[in-house]
C-alpha cells in the first residue's frame, strides 16, 4: 500500500447502531480507499471497499487471556482489474474480453463474475468451431454445444462442463461462494492452457507413444 493513502470512517448506520443493546466494537462498519503498487511493474491501481474491528485473542506467556483489537479491510473494487489468471497470447480477444469484465467485478459481485466465466465458455466453443444456432437458425443452449465439443475433446468438454455449472450458479447467487469462483479461475485456466498452448496435450501424446511403444524412441 502507498504510504498515507489508506482514508476510512465509521458508515452511518453504523454510528447510528451504537445505541443498539449488545452492540458491539466488532459490529463497527467502515468504508475505506486507498492506493496500492505493483512490487514488480509498479502499477498504481486504486481500491475501495469495506471494513471494521476484529478481536483477537491470545494468551500471554503467564496464561492469561487478553483481546486485542485491530482494523481489517475488505476490498470490493479495484480501479483496474487485477489479472487473476493471464490467459494465453493466442487465446481469442472475445474470451479475454469477457475473462477482464470477470475480474472486473470478481470482489464485488461473484455472481456476475462467474456468469461472464460462462459467456467466456461460450465465446471459446465458438472459436472451436461449435455452433451458436440449431439448424432453424434458433440459439443452440451451452449445454448442447458442449456435448457436440465432447465429440472432438472430451477432456476438455468437462472442464468446460464445470464451468457451466458455475457460472449456472451465478444467477442464484446465494449458492455460489467467492470459493467457487476462483475454483472457475483455475479450470478455466488450464482448459485455455491446454487448447492454445498444448504443453499438456504434447504430453499426454508422449505418455500415450511411450506406453504404447514401450520405449521412448519413436
Amino acid at each position: 500500500m502507498e504510504r498515507n493513502t489508506l482514508h476510512y470512517g465509521e458508515t452511518l448506520a453504523s454510528r447510528r447502531s451504537h445505541s443498539d443493546e449488545g452492540f458491539h466494537i466488532t459490529d463497527m462498519e467502515f468504508a475505506f480507499s486507498a492506493l496500492l503498487k505493483c512490487a514488480s511493474c509498479g502499477e498504481i491501481v486504486g481500491c475501495s471497499g469495506t471494513g471494521g474491528m476484529e478481536e483477537d485473542q491470545l494468551f500471554d506467556s503467564d496464561g492469561d487471556l487478553h483481546s486485542d483489537l485491530n482494523e481489517v479491510f475488505y476490498v470490493k473494487f479495484f480501479s483496474k482489474a487485477l489479472p487473476i489468471i493471464r490467459p494465453p497470447s493466442r487465446c481469442p480477444t472475445k474470451i479475454k474480453q469477457s475473462l477482464t469484465r470477470s475480474f472486473h467485478v470478481a470482489f464485488c459481485d461473484v455472481g456476475a463474475a462467474a456468469n461472464h466465466v460462462r459467456q467466456c465458455v461460450e465465446e471459446l466453443l465458438t472459436a472451436q468451431g461449435i455452433d451458436r444456432h440449431t439448424n432453424t437458425g434458433g440459439f443452440l443452449q451451452l449445454e448442447k454445444r458442449i456435448q457436440r465439443f465432447a465429440q472432438k475433446d472430451a477432456e476438455n468438454a468437462e472442464r468446460a462442463s464445470a464451468l457451466r455449472w458455475i457460472g449456472h450458479f451465478g444467477s442464484h447467487p446465494e449458492n455460489l461462494k467467492r470459493d467457487d469462483l476462483f475454483d472457475a479461475y483455475d479450470i478455466l485456466e488450464v482448459l485455455l492452457e491446454d487448447i492454445y498452448v498444448g504443453h499438456q496435450r504434447s504430453v499426454r501424446a508422449t505418455v500415450d507413444r511411450i506406453n504404447k511403444n514401450k520405449r521412448p524412441g519413436p
